[in-house]
């Protein structure tokens, strides 16, 4: 997919498949793998689903209060969406074909692989990925213009950010992840 040409059925798959994807990488791992770290300064799998869970988690609250505003000020419009060009280039950034080290922000860091317990990381993450796809369903139900209804970066907070910039930036990221994830899942599950 370009990150050109986003639609609410896109996302609403991409959100489902993730909730496929974080358990079947979960749950064909023993907990030992699940919180093994390849290297002391590396993450494990366990810390790379409770990152994706605290970027989502900061991304979600800006999401809820753009859907939060009174119906009149919701723009309406149709798909297929665009992010504006730097959300474009961020969404590469953050996306699997993207090989680069990316520095985490402090906000996003995981929760240490002592205090993570399997089944809770998975279950969190799937929350979350029902919370999307709830914000999703609501904007296509009310025919939502995702390139036009806004809130603030969690980041930069002074930069606006379409929803189609969030749920592409969330949506990129989660696959990046995933792929770390197989990854370590190939490696460690012998």
């Amino acid at each position: 997919m370009r990150n050109s040409d986003y639609t609410y059925d896109y996302f609403l798959e991409a959100f489902d498949k993730a909730k496929q994807t974080a358990s079947d990488l979960t749950e064909s791992v023993s907990e030992e793998v699940f919180l093994q770290k390849p290297a002391e300064d590396k993450w494990c799998m366990g810390e790379i689903l409770s990152h994706l869970i605290e970027a989502g988690n900061e991304y979600k609250s800006q999401i809820r209060k753009a859907l939060d505003k009174p119906d009149d000020r919701l723009a309406k419009g149709t798909g297929p969406f665009t992010p504006n060009f730097a959300f474009r280039w961020f969404i590469g950034q953050v996306s699997p074909e993207n090989r680069r080290k990316l520095p985490t922000v402090s906000s996003f860091k995981p929760v240490q692989a002592e205090q993570i317990s399997k089944q809770k990381v998975l279950n969190d993450f799937l929350k979350l990925q029902d919370e999307l796809i709830h914000f999703l369903k609501k904007a296509k139900l009310e025919g939502l213009d995702l390139n036009r209804v806004r809130s603030w970066n969690p980041v930069l907070k002074i930069v606006p950010m379409s929803l189609t910039a969030f749920f592409g930036v969330l949506e990129a990221h989660q696959r990046r992840h995933f792929e770390q994830m197989e990854e370590l899942r190939e490696r460690f599950n012998q």
